[in-house]
């Protein structure tokens, strides 16, 4: 500042402006450095905010997966199914012949002892010319004779074992040469034969065909009429909802970043003021002041987009790993959205010097003399058009609920509209909490009033905390719906079905003997876990026909009555059908007792249903609606006592239901194969859900961090401005424990604000975009959302308690003065 002299006269000259506003940039970046201290929580604020943007934007992108996994390189993919060994060939000619450069996959279910599922044995070349992405070695080697296999790592665990080990499939003893994986696709259950052999010994019962050909050829080889086949085209799997998801997330982060940013220069203005009075006593100009904190405001912007680029991106590379079991797939860390990084860093720049143009307007206009004397100016009322605020809380609402879901550019302005009216209606809502603690204690009521006083700049940083708060909730909610969604989830994690034979509904026929020993095993695990194994029966009829299904014999078996609906005109629909008993109504929550005599099924399906599995047809079931299960693989279809004597049907064992105490653990969950392996029997366990546990919890820290960092700056700048006040306190005997309890109840009010807002916003904006279907949000994330509301302003309070106490710096000066 020695080296250039600022007066009206030398910034008004066209060559003598440069140089002025050129002196006044560098006096800001030395006062940056030289108060970095004071000015370390509002960068560290703002990059948060930028780290935060970063993992949340990579995680975004690289959460869904890719067609790659179905797909691998190639753009169609055509199934060929077939009882006919000879007819799957005839038809893979055919495909070669039309499609060109395919590449073709055999396939074969094999059953896996103890277990419902089967596994895929697939014969594939691993560096095929398509699939080759399909295909991911983890150890050991690819097979390359008939007598070798490779196993994925879930199949591996099914049958414990480890790679240079042999293991049975299809009656065929095979060694297991390595450990393989779909990259694209982990949950992938299969074996890897080596190409051209023989699946499991015998020949493939079915194949996929890859193929790379332009859509006229693709068309016409769909059009042909060379046997049944199932066709998809790689351009079906879009992508949109996904890029809809990434652009809405962005467009939140870039909100939130302007409204800390602006929370934040609301406070650092107040902090300037003797700097600027002893600037405009040199002769800086009004314009010169405003350039000092929009100066300050861009540097701060480049230093906190530098740090928190950088750590944003060293934050995601060791958490990408932890986000491929969630994800269901491998994460390449570098494959990030640069494009929105870039487009975030910039409004990570913008925004803070935007923010700071306001009060760099209100305080360039404060008097000199007044400015040295550091005395911050009257508060003034806050503006707000509590109309604008609801017109911009409706449009945002409306374009929501039109985006349904799809629509990205109306699903951005929603959210835009719908924050901005929350932060119009901010101040209104900081006046009603300053009007309501009239009956409150001296120390809180002045703590609201406090807040009232400086309601714009408390507004802002409502606005800011209700954001960070309503992110983390909205994420909660969301990804509770997700792992709980009735499509998602057969059973709970501490239910298990025990079924006698396979999910076809040809039971095996046991022995009294046999019965009695396999009942005896299930009861002594169920003791095991703490409960008890209800029964399972489903019904007959003597007339029912045996059957084959494929080249198993089911003679031996038993055929049971299914209920379905039609969903064709020779199709159906079919589910399992059990029999009502007392202990199935006491275990599944029906009253046995209040069925009509002339009731069939009782059932949570109110469509057409019929019986299915006898001689009869079109025997139509009347039923009455009970409470069932949002999962798919619950017992909720029972057929009435009143119905089997009346139709003169039988029932037969199929299976236990153990509904254990707790989730069960992976122990548990082997013992069961082990038991159902040893007694011929499947069982059934939870499929594997989506882990958003990680996710759920990193964005409540996440917010309630932010949140936290905000109410520090905005109650750390209130209670400085509340000096003179404060001192006055102290000067008639208030005790650090008042003073405690000032900051304390300032902190707490405005936290337990933005939180109560944040919910309600957060839930507001989920209710609307979900108002075709809102199932998905009945499942409430009750532990987050608890520690959130309950949580962080009790931890906003006692950080707040704990900081706060010591005496007002310069109290006995004052005094002396």
């Amino acid at each position: 500042m020695s080296a250039t002299t600022l007066t009206p006269a030398q910034d008004r000259r066209p060559d003598g402006g440069l140089p002025a506003r050129s002196a006044v940039v560098r006096w800001a970046w030395r006062l940056l450095l030289r108060e970095w201290r004071q000015q370390l929580l509002l960068v560290c604020l703002v990059a948060f905010t930028v780290a935060a943007a970063v993992c949340g934007l990579a995680a975004a992108h690289a959460y869904p997966a890719s067609a790659a996994g179905t797909f691998g390189s190639a753009q169609q993919r055509v199934r060929l199914d077939g009882a006919d060994p000879q007819q799957i060939r005839a038809q893979v000619a055919a495909a070669r012949t039309k499609l060109g450069r395919a590449e073709v996959i055999g396939h074969r279910a094999v059953p896996i002892p103890g277990s419902v599922r089967s596994l895929d044995v697939r014969a594939q070349d691993p560096h095929g010319r398509y699939g080759s992405p399909m295909l991911r070695l983890v150890s050991g080697r690819y097979p390359a004779a008939g007598t070798e296999i490779a196993l994925t790592r879930s199949a591996a665990d099914l049958f414990r074992i480890r790679p240079g080990a042999q293991v049975t499939l299809g009656g065929r003893l095979l060694s297991v040469v390595g450990l393989v994986e779909n990259p694209q696709k982990l949950d992938d259950l299969f074996a890897l034969a080596a190409p051209g052999s023989q699946v499991a010994a015998r020949p493939a019962t079915s194949a996929v065909v890859l193929a790379d050909v332009s859509p006229e050829a693709f068309s016409a080889y769909r059009q042909a009429d060379d046997g049944p086949k199932f066709v998809q085209e790689r351009k079906d799997f879009d992508q949109a909802p996904i890029t809809t998801f990434v652009f809405a997330l962005a467009t939140v982060v870039l909100l939130l970043v302007s409204l800390v940013a602006a929370a934040g220069f609301a406070v650092l203005a107040q902090r300037r003021l003797r700097q600027l009075g002893i600037l405009a006593s040199i002769g800086a100009t009004t314009r010169h002041l405003r350039l000092v904190l929009l100066a300050h405001g861009a540097l701060t912007g480049v230093c906190a987009v530098a740090a928190g680029m950088l750590a944003g991106v060293l934050a995601w590379l060791p958490l990408a790993p932890h986000m491929e079991d969630a994800a269901g797939h491998r994460i390449d860390r570098l494959a990030l959205p640069w494009a929105l990084l870039v487009l975030v860093a910039l409004v990570a720049v913008l925004a803070p010097t935007a923010a700071a143009w306001w009060p760099a307007r209100a305080v360039a206009r404060i008097p000199a003399a007044r400015a040295l004397s550091a005395r911050p100016p009257r508060p003034v009322p806050a503006r707000q058009s509590v109309w604008a605020a609801l017109v911009l809380l409706t449009a945002g609402l409306g374009c929501l609920a039109a985006a349904h879901r799809s629509n990205g550019l109306l699903i951005s302005l929603g959210i835009v509209a719908f924050v901005l009216g929350l932060l119009l209606l901010s101040p209104l809502f900081v006046r009603v909490m300053a009007a309501t603690a009239v009956r409150m204690p001296f120390t809180a009521r002045l703590a609201m009033r406090g807040l009232g006083r400086y309601q714009a700049r408390s507004g802002a940083a409502l606005a800011a905390i209700t954001l960070a708060i309503g992110i983390p909730v909205a994420v909660s909610v969301l990804a509770a719906a997700s792992e709980v969604s009735a499509e998602r989830g057969n059973l709970a994690a501490s239910q298990l079905l025990i079924r006698i034979g396979s999910q076809e509904p040809v039971i095996p026929r046991l022995s009294a003997a046999e019965l009695v020993r396999v009942r005896g095993a299930v009861d002594e695990y169920a003791d095991a876990l703490g409960t008890t194994a209800t029964p399972l029966a489903m019904a007959y009829a003597t007339d029912a026909p045996q059957s084959r299904r494929g080249d198993v014999d089911t003679g031996a078996g038993q055929p049971v009555v299914e209920v379905g609906r039609k969903t064709g005109p020779h199709t159906w629909r079919s589910s399992a059908l059990y029999v009502a008993t007392p202990e199935t109504a006491r275990h599944f929550g029906f009253d046995l007792a209040t069925a009509a005599p002339d009731t069939d099924v009782l059932t949570p399906l109110r469509t057409r249903l019929e019986l299915l599995g006898t001689t009869r047809r079109d025997l139509v079931a009347r039923t009455r609606h009970i409470q069932g299960s949002a999962y798919t693989s619950v017992p909720d279809a029972f057929l009435t006592p009143a119905a089997l004597h009346r139709l003169g049907w039988h029932t037969i064992t199929v299976g236990w239901f153990v509904q254990a105490p707790h989730d069960l653990t992976a122990a548990q969950l082997t013992a069961a194969r082990d038991l159902a392996a040893a007694n011929g029997l499947v069982t059934q366990a939870r499929d594997r859900q989506d882990g958003l546990a990680t996710l759920r919890w990193a964005s409540v820290a996440g917010g309630a961090v932010l949140a936290l960092g905000v109410l520090a700056m905005t109650v750390g700048t209130i209670r400085g401005e509340a000096a003179d006040e404060l001192r006055t306190l102290t000067a008639t005997g208030a005790t650090t424990t008042i003073r405690r309890s000032l900051t304390a109840a300032t902190a707490g009010f405005l936290a337990l604000a933005g939180v109560l807002l944040g919910t309600a916003g957060a839930y507001a904006i989920l209710l609307v975009a979900y108002a075709d279907d809102r199932s998905p949000l009945t499942r409430v994330p009750y532990i987050p959302l608890a520690l959130t509301l309950l949580g962080l302003p009790v931890a906003a309070a006692a950080t707040a308690w704990l900081a706060a106490g010591r005496e007002p710096g310069s109290m006995t000066r004052h005094l002396l003065e």
